[in-house]
């Protein structure tokens, strides 16, 4: 079947610096009223953008919910909803879509195992059940418990993509159906692994080295390391639509502001899982979502 073409716009304005953290109008602000999903990764980001937005006598009033993927997508192509925030995209997929950075998916495994790095291979032989014991892989002489997202998720469909390339991962997995629920699991389980949004990661957790190529060196997950395309599990931070904003659109506004200065400093932020403070009066906080 003949792929359809993806269409990457930047959006390149001029736009007002930030009044401050917290804008207090001296008479009625004019309200924008916006709907914007969000993958169950994003949502906390989509927040911490919503929060950290301000214009001289708007206020900005976000209507939005944390679904995934498949959720996401019927609803922008059926037009239930004009944007959403997501880090995956499939190639045949039919959207305008606005690049606002990077993300990253950390390889997680309990504090006190100690295996060294791994391979994108090993990677996906582990999640696949062919490899069953740490010790096969250099690590302690554990089994392995495999933690994967439900079907459907964001993250899934990306790990999917960049490490089971069509194979199958293993039936007998525990499903997570949150990045918490991920990171609960691992702390509990001695020998298990799972995966997560950079944005998750936080002591004690500890996520593995990957190695790219069978003669390449063991790489960390960092906002650095994955800006730099250099840690090989990263992915797309988008904004997609069905359409593109209009010019005089207040979505087209917002956009531009997120792929600019003040935007992209929430954003690493947020790769670095600091959230913003802010954003707690929006919707639920970063440990409730994703």
């Amino acid at each position: 079947m003949k792929r359809a073409k993806r269409t990457i716009v930047i959006i390149g304005l001029a736009l007002a610096s930030c009044s401050g953290p917290v804008y207090v109008p001296t008479h009625t602000p004019t309200v924008l009223s916006m709907r914007v999903l969000a993958t169950t990764t994003t949502y906390p980001l989509l927040q911490d953008l919503a929060a950290g937005y301000k214009r001289p006598d708007v206020l900005l009033a976000v209507q939005t919910a944390a679904l995934n993927w498949e959720a996401v997508y019927t609803q922008l192509v059926t037009g239930q909803v004009p944007f959403a925030l997501t880090t995956f995209l499939p190639a045949n997929a039919r959207l305008w879509v606005a690049p606002l950075g990077h993300d990253g998916i950390a390889i997680i495994v309990n504090a006190a195992n100690t295996v060294p790095a791994l391979t994108v291979e090993q990677l996906r032989l582990i999640f696949q059940g062919r490899i069953t014991r740490w010790i096969d892989v250099g690590g302690p002489d554990l089994p392995i418990t495999v933690i994967s997202r439900e079907p459907g998720a964001d993250i899934r469909l990306a790990f999917d993509a960049l490490v089971m390339q069509g194979r199958p991962v293993l039936l007998a997995s525990q499903l997570a159906l949150s990045s918490q629920s991920v990171i609960n699991l691992v702390n509990v389980e001695p020998g298990a692994v799972g995966y997560v949004s950079l944005s998750w990661l936080e002591p004690p957790i500890r996520a593995v080295p990957l190695v790219a190529g069978p003669d390449g060196q063991p790489v960390a997950i960092s906002v650095e390391t994955v800006r730099a395309g250099t840690y090989p599990l990263h992915t797309p931070l988008f904004i997609a639509g069905a359409s593109p904003p209009a010019d005089d659109s207040p979505y087209r506004d917002w956009f531009a502001w997120m792929q600019h200065d003040e935007g992209q400093t929430i954003i690493e932020r947020w790769q670095r899982g600091l959230s913003d403070p802010a954003s707690q009066s929006i919707g639920e906080n970063r440990g409730a979502s994703g």
